[in-house]
């Protein structure tokens, strides 16, 4: 695989120069070989997705959770969905939510090579969250439930203010992506829309006193349980 420069990949990397495409091209080993490309076509539209590093510990966080229904907010390119796909048991339920019908569109297509006519992922064009509001709605259901936040940044706070009111009741995993913001949450001078909304997240997070914890792989992923 050809070395590419990780920002033009990934967007701005926490990592020194170089040193996180050398780890996604010699040291993770993706679950499908045709995720290369999909990797390669986001990288040509400029468009940036999960790290492969990031990949993988998200693909552990949900088998070691192991649930019966996964909720993705943010589809972009659908490089997460097939992270959590491989990690996942055939019968698990995945809803995945873009407001963006391209992305899903992407998705679809090469959710079809992987597996032709399966309906066990719902793909869903909406605001992400208001379907976060939808399923944090009391429910019967007796099942065990992961959830992984991925899209519009401006959202996380207030979709956490739901978990926190809400996911208390339930068998629920919860996982952010880009909770380190490419480094610029550590800035105060950074004060885009962007940037607060991520400090608020992580204000939000730890005023809740739940047990949490970083992986600082790829652009920071955070992950927490609540069990009933």
């Amino acid at each position: 695989m050809a070395s590419q420069n990780p920002k033009q990949k990934y967007g701005t990397s926490i990592y020194k120069e170089g040193l996180e495409d050398w780890i996604h091209s010699e040291l993770v080993k993706r679950p499908y070989d045709w995720l290369e490309d999909l990797e390669k076509k986001a990288a040509q539209d400029r468009f940036p997705v999960l790290t492969p590093a990031s990949g993988a510990v998200l693909a552990f966080l949900a088998s070691s959770w192991d649930p019966d229904f996964v909720l993705e907010l943010g589809t972009g390119y659908g490089i997460s969905l097939f992270w959590l796909i491989s990690a996942v048991r055939k019968n698990t339920k995945i809803q995945t939510v873009d407001r963006e019908a391209e992305f899903i569109q992407v998705a679809k297509e090469f959710f079809a090579k992987l597996e032709p006519n399966s309906d066990r992922v719902e793909f869903t064009n909406a605001d992400c969250s208001e379907i976060a509001k939808e399923f944090l709605e009391p429910s019967s259901l007796d099942r065990k439930e992961l959830m992984f936040v991925d899209c519009d940044k401006i959202r996380y706070p207030e979709i956490l203010e739901m978990i926190l009111e809400k996911g208390k009741t339930r068998n629920l995993r919860v996982i952010y992506d880009n909770v380190l913001w490419h480094g610029r949450i550590a800035d105060p001078e950074n004060q885009a829309p962007s940037d607060q909304a991520v400090r608020k997240l992580w204000s939000l997070t730890k005023n809740s006193k739940i047990e949490y914890t970083l992986f600082p792989v790829g652009d920071g992923i955070l992950c927490f349980d609540f069990k009933q």
